[in-house]
């Protein structure tokens, strides 16, 4: 086969390729070829350099795999592409965020290709079921398996910078008595019309997760004893004035809470929920719609 022939053949399947493809010598963009990426512009991108289109983090990142693929013939890596932090590609025409997965792949003549499969589908669905694992589906507060780790975090952050982080447990009252004479779906309401209050009424940095059965969690960073004691009673209040429309009455409904706060350098996740248990136990046991919490 001649020479012509080959170069014709490695011109064609360039051409046919779906992936947008990179032709480098070193970092200068020697072929470029769209595929389907309609923001890959051959005629402005040959003879340029990467460093024209991509930020230096980015770059920082490419860099290593390219050099990679010329010593082992083949390199791969996951990146995403933002416009906001690439304006030469943005004024080619990349709008939206895009993640690929990149395939850098030596040539005999010392070039690299680096071809990238539009992986966004992917990494979308991947969120959507990290996201359904970590949420209840009741309620679309967080679980418990969400919980622990990030409680964990805020005690550590603040035992480290001897700073201040509590927890709330709520539990509503009587809930199998709600359960038994309104039925389970007027019991579902119930759930979702506390959560939905705790979210009104919750900051920003304040995490809300569903912990049991009828019991939420409420963590709360950057809050001392005293706080949290106001905080609870504030969610308390508030969901005492809530109520359901029913055949039977409008139901109304309360709940106990006991609070913990991180105070030594031993307390985790499990203390501040054990001592939270014990303070809402002893809520329940002294009439139960009430805040208890610890005596400092």
């Amino acid at each position: 086969m001649t020479t012509d022939a080959t170069e014709a053949r490695y011109a064609a399947l360039l051409q046919v390729c779906q992936d947008p493809l990179l032709v480098l010598d070193g970092e200068r963009i020697v072929e470029a070829v769209p595929g389907s990426a309609d923001w890959v512009k051959p005629e402005e991108m040959r003879g340029k350099e990467l460093a024209d289109f991509l930020a230096e983090d980015l770059l920082l990142q490419i860099r290593p795999l390219i050099e990679r693929a010329r010593q082992e013939g083949a390199a791969q890596h996951e990146y995403q592409l933002r416009p906001e932090h690439l304006p030469g590609l943005r004024a080619l025409g990349l709008h939206e965020v895009i993640w690929y997965r990149g395939r850098w792949v030596a040539t005999g003549g010392g070039e690299v290709i680096w071809s990238a499969r539009d992986i966004t589908a992917e990494k979308n669905l991947e969120r959507r079921q990290s996201h359904q694992t970590q949420r209840d589906p009741l309620t679309g507060a967080y679980n418990r398996r969400a919980l622990l780790p990030v409680l964990e975090v805020s005690i550590a952050q603040a035992l480290r910078y001897d700073g201040t982080s509590s927890i709330l447990l709520l539990d509503i009252d009587d809930f199998s008595r709600i359960n038994e004479q309104f039925g389970l779906d007027t019991g579902d309401q119930v759930l979702r019309q506390t959560v939905s209050e705790l979210h009104r009424l919750k900051r920003t940095s304040d995490f809300v997760a569903r912990y049991a059965d009828d019991q939420l969690v409420m963590v709360l960073p950057e809050t001392n004893h005293e706080q949290a004691l106001l905080a609870g009673e504030r969610m308390r209040s508030a969901v005492e004035r809530l109520a359901i429309p029913h055949p039977r009455g409008n139901l109304s409904w309360t709940v106990s809470v006991g609070a913990a706060s991180a105070l030594q350098r031993e307390d985790d996740a499990a203390s501040l929920l054990r001592r939270a248990h014990e303070h809402l136990l002893i809520a329940q046991h002294s009439g139960a719609n009430r805040v208890e919490g610890e005596a400092l």
